[in-house]
């Protein structure tokens, strides 16, 4: 796609703020080179790359920090097989290894994995690990080579040094010689060209033999190596220069093990980039809500917005005042005109629909919602504002002809998208309307899909005309004075010059006089216009105010339904409470009865009437039986059920479920007495539940893969003692089915649940619960000599 017309729809001005979002130079030289393909060809790994990104960044993961000079120089420079790198160049590449490595282990954390664009970066960054550990080995931060680069450099270093000290205690005593004293300048040690000197009066250079070195500014100081002091010097001028020769060296070792990974770096070097890049679109996209749309045979934008645009006004705190663009021509239309008052933003929407089409083919995310669809073209070409020049004798109006040569050459060879702004402008207005019919009706026949702005009724009423064009209007209200940003397709629309330079106080004798030059027809077609777009705004306004009574209708009645659910909800735990709780007063009762009987057992009475005694005592107990059965059917009718209950069938291990007693959703683990119960998992923990409790439920959300490894647990975990006081029935009854897996995988034999005295309603939950638990062999209440006594129940594990 040619440069100017990329320069005229802010694709460049949009790619420098991208790049922005990028941490590296490289990076955001990337985002900037990036250019539209035809037909988005060789953009589909780029797509995939930045689908995961967003899928990371959505995770709430993100590219660690890049602190990344470019080693490219340094590379190229290395090539050659004599080429040695200094300590600075180095360091730009153990600088690359070392976010290579980062970059790496970011890539196979659980956020990266199954991304396939970024596994296949990831494969491209290989951390060259002997190479790393060589160059960190030998060289400090600043480049400068360290004495563990080699053994024979520390020695070197080392005698240097022992040298130097050597010199340093010799001269000292030098000058601290009184013969010396009026021939020294100054009592100090200090270095000429490498060589150790001391200062001297020039007139008093006799007094101490050896080679001078260097004079004074003054030139009254002469600095004197001393004679005696000359083969000391000698031998650490050479121990310095053996020290140089190691150094090199080293360079050139490393940079020889540079080069052998030169390819292996320069990939890594690429991948850096492209993956700065792609984290920098993906900040970009997920700060502008961007998408990646699919390309097709159709343009249709939902909520479409200029992305400069919106940057622009974000950065003024003026962001609600981007309105977004419908655009949806049906099938067939091959043209479509904008028409509309100034100021109304027709040049916005061209440019809108020509910016987010050039970036999807460049496979970039574009400002829309995820339903659009853009089309694929070979190319965008426009021909957007004013171009005239001065230096160049070219008008706006040769300008204009200038692209509309360019325009028909692209769309003589393959699908374009043309975007003419202001079609027919910049000369006489019958003639320009004439030369923008002729090329409309050009464009509409070859294989190109058109928008223009026009202000021209005679294009208006060619549209109008044409089954394969389309008129569209920019909103504009005329009561506020104002252009509402917003377009319509189907109808032409007003300029309404008159009444925005009423708007911009123009003198009143002078817009009268100018509507009194309009003819009659002009007058009377912006009288329909303005009309229609009056009875536009009203039907607008009147779908936006149905709109809205609609969800607040809707949101009424979801909030009834739900309460009239919770009502019901309600109602059946009482009537469950209180079945339960007669059930537990007259098991109470038949215990009562049973304890009578036991008693006159044991005190041997009369055995008729003993007999009769025992009678009576069986008929009772036989009719709280018979209660008791009823209350527990009762119960059991009105347990809470899920909204939406399984069939017993359709409980099978690894479904996801709704637990109505837990109020979560778990997966199905095996089934059990029958397929009456089953063991299901919930948030990590099992618990044993009712079939009839299980309810269907969505499928899980998307995630990566997890792989839950089961481990023993160890006996210390579990606890002899379960705490339940306090707890409602159903939750008492999720963690003591907790503690009894824990305790049973511990070995344990026995636990003591403590539930209190209370009602008796936990108590009495509880020990119904623990009749059908296939872990329990048996239970007891405690008793005077077990701790908590009766407000305890211990139980023996099966």
């Amino acid at each position: 796609m040619e440069s100017h017309s990329l320069n005229v729809l802010d694709y460049n001005a949009l790619l420098e703020v991208i790049g922005g979002y990028a941490q590296t130079s490289l990076g955001r030289t990337a985002v900037t080179s990036l250019r539209p393909s035809p037909r988005g060809q060789g953009t589909a790994d780029r797509r995939q790359l930045y689908a995961d990104v967003l899928a990371v960044l959505a995770a709430g993961a993100s590219l660690p920090g890049l602190a990344l000079t470019d080693p490219g120089e340094a590379l190229r420079r290395v090539s050659p097989a004599d080429a040695v790198l200094d300590g600075p160049e180095l360091l730009l590449v153990r600088g690359l290894l070392d976010v290579t490595v980062a970059a790496r282990a970011f890539l196979e954390s659980p956020p990266c994995l199954s991304r396939p664009g970024l596994a296949h970066l990831a494969g491209r960054l290989r951390p060259c690990e002997d190479l790393r550990a060589d160059l960190h080995r030998s060289l400090d931060h600043d480049g400068t080579v360290l004495d563990s680069a080699s053994p024979r450099l520390r020695a070197l270093r080392q005698r240097a040094a022992h040298l130097e000290q050597s010199l340093q205690r010799s001269l000292e005593r030098l000058i601290k010689d009184p013969g010396l004293g009026e021939a020294l300048q100054e009592t100090f040690v200090t270095l000429r060209n490498g060589r150790f000197v001391v200062p001297v009066r020039r007139e008093q250079k006799g007094a101490l033999p050896g080679i001078v070195h260097d004079l004074s500014n003054s030139g009254h100081t002469l600095f004197v190596e001393p004679a005696s002091a000359v083969p000391l010097g000698n031998d650490l001028a050479e121990t310095r220069l053996q020290e140089r020769d190691e150094v090199w060296r080293i360079l050139a070792r490393l940079s020889a093990a540079v080069r052998a990974q030169g390819a292996a770096l320069a990939d890594a070097l690429a991948a850096l980039t492209a993956l700065d890049a792609a984290f920098a679109v993906g900040r970009w996209a997920a700060a502008y809500h961007a998408v990646l749309p699919s390309l097709g045979n159709r343009l249709r934008l939902t909520r479409a917005r200029h992305p400069l645009l919106e940057w622009q006004l974000r950065s003024e705190g003026r962001q609600d005042a981007l309105v977004p663009l419908d655009f949806a021509p049906a099938d067939g239309l091959r043209t479509v005109v904008i028409t509309g008052s100034n100021t109304g933003g027709k040049t916005v929407a061209l440019k809108t629909i020509g910016l987010i089409t050039a970036l999807a083919h460049a496979g970039l995310p574009v400002p829309v919602d995820p339903d659009s669809e853009c089309l694929q073209v070979d190319r965008v070409v426009a021909d957007i504002g004013d171009e005239q020049s001065v230096t160049a004798s070219l008008s706006t109006f040769s300008a204009h002809l200038r692209h509309l040569k360019e325009i028909f050459a692209a769309s003589a060879h393959g699908r374009s998208l043309v975007l003419i702004d202001e079609i027919g402008a910049g000369t006489d207005p019958v003639e320009g309307g004439a030369l923008a019919c002729a090329v409309l009706e050009y464009l509409t026949r070859r294989s190109a899909f058109t928008v223009a702005t026009t202000h021209l009724d005679v294009v208006k009423h060619l549209v109008q005309e044409n089954p394969r064009m389309l008129n569209a209007s920019v909103r504009f209200n005329t009561e506020t004075m104002q252009p509402e940003y917003t377009l319509d397709l189907g109808r032409p629309g007003a300029s309404h010059a008159l009444l925005i330079a009423r708007r911009l106080c123009l003198p009143e004798e002078v817009l009268e006089r100018a509507d009194s030059l309009l003819s009659h027809d002009h007058r009377r077609l912006e009288k329909v216009l303005s009309r229609l777009e009056e009875d536009q705004q009203r039907l607008a306004e009147s779908e936006r105010e149905a709109r809205d009574t609609r969800d607040a209708l809707v949101r009424e009645r979801d909030a009834v339904r739900a309460e009239l659910d919770e009502l019901r909800r309600e109602r059946r735990r009482l009537l469950h409470d209180a079945h339960r709780q007669a059930e537990a007063t007259i098991e109470n009762a038949r215990r009562e009865v049973e304890n009578r009987l036991r008693a006159l057992r044991e005190a041997r009475p009369d055995p008729t009437a003993g007999s009769a005694v025992v009678q009576a005592a069986a008929e009772a107990r036989q009719g709280l039986d018979e209660r008791a059965r009823r209350l527990r059917e009762g119960a059991e009718q009105t347990a809470p059920r899920p909204a939406k209950p399984l069939a017993r069938l359709e409980v099978t291990p690894g479904r996801r479920v709704w637990v109505e007693k837990l109020q979560a959703y778990g997966m199905v683990l095996c089934l059990g007495d029958h397929g009456h119960t089953a063991r299901v998992e919930v948030n990590g923990l099992p618990f044993t539940v009712e079939v009839r409790d299980l309810g269907q439920a969505p499928p899980p959300p998307d995630e990566p893969r997890r792989v839950t490894v089961a481990r023993p647990r160890r006996q210390e975990a579990a606890a002899s003692e379960v705490n339940l006081l306090g707890r409602r029935v159903d939750e008492a009854l999720a963690e003591l089915d907790l503690a009894i897996d824990r305790a049973v995988l511990a070995g344990l034999d026995e636990i003591r649940v403590v539930h209190g005295f209370g009602t008796g309603r936990l108590r009495q939950g509880i020990h119904e619960w623990l009749r059908t638990h296939r872990q329990v062999k048996r239970f007891r209440l405690g008793g005077e000599k077990d701790p908590g006594g009766a407000g305890a129940t211990i139980v023996t594990l099966a």
